[in-house]
């Protein structure tokens, strides 16, 4: 028997008996997850539920007396002034501080952070009260945590159109009344709020833009297909947050290989204390252009299908989440976790600038850390079999000395480079970090996704590589896709098959899980496989004739095989008059790309046909 609030108990006699939880809270991420296991469990029942909770609602708002607040509510938490009288000391110590290359960003985020700190001790005590203000916000249905903390709190530190913190706390709150200088720096902030509102969304608009020039191809041609190599996946724990709806890389605990990780599936593992496995991925190996639908897993209602467009499906759940946090903001102008904006981070991430500003600094060579020194000029410099690698001031150290690192290993906090991953880690652990980092750098800035997602953008975006020297027809400088490259490479001569171990400074030949060819084995990638088993590899002593190399977003179309497909992207004059000068070809059907056929006003909304899949150009 159910037992508690009416309301409550109402909203789960709508529900399925085994979606009923009475001491459920209820919220809009709740409604949204419950929502979305009535969905994915009981869609036949999805739109009868839908109706009854809005009949519901209709009842609730006529009848109730509805859900309001008063002036009390409104005072600030008596915790208050034991916090403030904390943080106006330590904003004191920082103004005045006499730091040498103080970095204001840097030395700032500490003061933030624990006024963060404050705050959540004074939200917890208001959620104990039940304090109608805290209530509504929480529940998604007027206000939120900004509202909260101006209210019941403090915001100390503002920033400017610049992202710059306003050199002048502010310890009072809208209901106690601000100080005019205050009340002005607040103002300055919330006018920052305005132009982000007014601009960011163009901005999220062009990023959009550019993960669909480098994912559109990114179409399911199969189900499964042959993969080059004998072993291709990503290893990934059974405690990760996306590891539902992955598909099973090889058999584990009863299940088959390409099994989809369900939550029953999850269970069974762990409770076998199953703590990782290999699962199908987007990043290791597939079709020489587009995906398997395997790679992809189980979405929503199965796994995709032939024909479906699963890189614009990624481009858009990632675009239109930044968008709508850009707009979000308008009200904020203050420090979050960090200056820098997400949309800022991501068109660094997905251009790769020569100058990588904010980015962390690479080990170069492999070896013990030697030494950790202070630099002159600030900073420390981390010394490695004699080769010195500067961090600025400011930075985290991630190392101690006698640390074992391996070149492309992260030293310092920041955000990994894409373009050193490349170089040292190969393709496909660069793949893996990007879209490790991609996801850490979204979820950081309050947006939902999906590591799948981010490992499309990995796949698309990383997959180029430039030849050194003559090889089967390519010429030293041409750039072409790895994908494409693997499925017609063929190890060379003098290559030999010998145990993991014994391939270490060697070059792999043959790509098994997510490691490429031409990956140099390190001691971490020969321990990963032997604890998948894979007691032979395929290796070289010499290095490839290719080197991975960076391709910006933006640019990336100016690759692609079709030139009518480069007019997804900029370039537009470039790309007619080389493909009137070299004579382009654009075929309207046997590519993976829709471009083409849209530029003719054909197949549009249509599925590709069968031998297009099976044989894409």
């Amino acid at each position: 028997m159910l037992q508690g609030p009416a309301g409550k108990v109402a909203i789960d006699l709508t529900l399925p008996k085994a979606l009923r939880d009475p001491a459920r809270v209820w919220d809009s991420k709740t409604a949204k997850q419950v929502l979305t296991e009535l969905a994915e469990s009981y869609p036949e029942r999805y739109k009868e539920v839908i109706d009854q909770l809005l009949q519901l609602s209709r009842v609730g708002a006529t009848y109730s007396r509805g859900y309001s607040f008063g002036l009390d509510d409104l005072r600030p938490s008596p915790l208050r002034d034991a916090y403030v009288k904390d943080l106006y000391q330590r904003a004191v110590e920082l103004i005045y501080s006499k730091l040498p290359n103080r970095q204001e960003d840097q030395d700032i985020m500490p003061f933030v952070e624990l006024n963060n700190q404050y705050y959540e001790k004074i939200k917890k005590q208001l959620e104990e009260e039940q304090n109608p203000i805290y209530v509504l916000a929480k529940a998604g249905i007027r206000g939120n945590e900004t509202v909260i903390k101006r209210f019941k709190h403090a915001e100390p530190v503002y920033i400017d159109s610049w992202d710059r913190p306003i050199p002048y706390p502010i310890f009072n709150n809208f209901s106690i009344g601000m100080s005019p200088a205050e009340y002005w720096a607040s103002a300055y902030g919330s006018k920052r709020g305005i132009v982000t509102t007014k601009l960011a969304p163009g901005r999220a608009g062009y990023l959009y833009k550019q993960m669909v020039q480098a994912a559109h191809r990114l179409i399911v041609v199969k189900e499964k297909g042959p993969f080059v190599g004998e072993r291709r996946g990503v290893p990934l724990s059974t405690d990760s947050p996306d590891i539902l709806g992955y598909c099973l890389a090889e058999p584990v605990a009863g299940y088959k290989e390409g099994t989809p990780i369900t939550k029953e599936v999850l269970a069974h593992l762990k409770d076998r204390k199953i703590n990782q496995v290999l699962v199908y991925s987007p990043i290791a190996g597939g079709p020489p252009d587009g995906v398997y639908g395997i790679q992809v897993g189980w979405r929503g209602a199965g796994i995709p299908r032939p024909g479906d467009l699963v890189g614009l499906w990624a481009a858009q759940g990632i675009g239109e989440r930044i968008s709508q946090s850009s707009v979000g903001k308008k009200h904020q102008g203050v420090v979050r976790g960090g200056i820098s904006s997400v949309a800022k981070t991501v068109e660094q991430l997905l251009n790769i600038p020569k100058n990588f500003p904010g980015g962390a600094t690479h080990a170069t060579v492999e070896g013990r850390v030697d030494q950790i020194k202070e630099a002159p000029a600030g900073g420390y410099y981390v010394i490695i079999k004699g080769v010195q690698h500067y961090i600025p001031p400011g930075v985290d150290v991630f190392v101690a000395p006698g640390d074992y690192v391996e070149a492309g290993d992260v030293l310092s906090g920041g955000l990994p480079n894409p373009e050193m991953l490349l170089k040292y880690k190969g393709i496909g652990e660069a793949r893996r970090i990007f879209a490790e980092t991609f996801l850490d750098v979204l979820r950081g800035g309050g947006l939902a996704a999906h590591r799948i997602n981010t490992e499309l953008i990995a796949k698309a975006l990383l997959n180029y590589v430039q030849f050194t020297k003559f090889h089967d027809g390519n010429v030293p400088g041409g750039i072409v896709k790895y994908d494409t490259l693997e499925h017609t490479w063929k190890p060379r001569a003098g290559s030999k098959e010998v145990p993991p171990d014994q391939a270490i400074g060697q070059y792999l030949e043959v790509p098994v899980l997510h490691y490429t060819v031409g990956t140099k084995i390190t001691r971490t990638i020969a321990k990963q496989l032997a604890n998948y088993n894979i007691n032979r590899v395929v290796v070289h002593s010499e290095p490839p004739p290719f080197i991975p190399v960076a391709v910006a977003a933006r640019t990336i179309l100016q690759y692609d095989p079709s030139w009518l497909a480069r007019f997804l992207g900029g370039y537009q004059k470039r790309t007619l008059l080389e493909a009137a000068a070299y004579g382009g070809v654009s075929e309207k059907y046997k590519t993976t790309s829709f471009v083409p056929a849209l530029a003719e006003g054909v197949q549009f909304g249509k599925k590709w046909p069968k031998e297009i899949l099976e044989n894409p150009r």
